[in-house]
């Protein structure tokens, strides 16, 4: 499971359009989208801010690695359902039917960048120049429109402006609300 789980998240940063052509084949079903990738996924985000809240920042303890844990996996399990309900309710402006599973597939599949970045960024907190990785999604967006959801062309550029804000800026912007509750 594990080595599926990186050889996916490889494949869509390494060479985006074959895996998302891959994925259009593959015929997924939800639940093992969501048990054998995004599930373990989230897990592996948690831990990762969890081992980094304790041992990688200057008041690493206890309470800021739960803080950390709890934060990041809040941010990207409420963008993940945000974005993609968001995504679900806007099809029918694109020329897109309404399928909440497939846009949930393609928001997990998309925000692959988003994640790995929530796994590095605990380890090095200081290192903010990282989230400029960020941009990659709108390729990977871009690339999932055009081989996994087939966005007509004339209504592309604006599904990949929309769907692009809309997978880099939940998270943060959830991410940015806890933080200040939680303080």
């Amino acid at each position: 499971m594990w080595r599926e789980l990186f050889l996916t998240i490889a494949q869509l940063i390494v060479a985006s359009p074959m895996a998302w052509k891959d994925l259009e084949r593959e015929e997924r079903s939800h639940a093992d989208f969501l048990n054998r990738f995004l599930y373990p996924l989230f897990g592996l985000i948690a831990f990762a801010a969890f081992v980094g809240g304790l041992w990688f920042t200057r008041n690493g303890d206890l309470e800021n690695a739960l803080k950390n844990s709890i934060v990041s996996i809040v941010s990207v399990f409420g963008a993940f359902y945000i974005v993609s309900w968001m995504l679900n309710e806007i099809a029918e402006r694109f020329g897109l039917e309404k399928n909440l599973s497939r846009f949930q597939l393609f928001t997990g599949f998309s925000s692959v960048v988003m994640y790995a970045l929530y796994c590095l960024i605990s380890f090095l907190p200081e290192f903010f120049i990282l989230w400029l990785l960020a941009l990659y999604t709108i390729h990977l967006v871009h690339m999932g429109a055009l081989y996994y959801l087939k966005v007509p062309a004339e209504k592309r550029g604006f599904f990949i402006i929309v769907a692009s804000a809309l997978v880099v800026l939940a998270p943060v912007f959830i991410q940015t609300l806890f933080t200040f509750i939680i303080q």
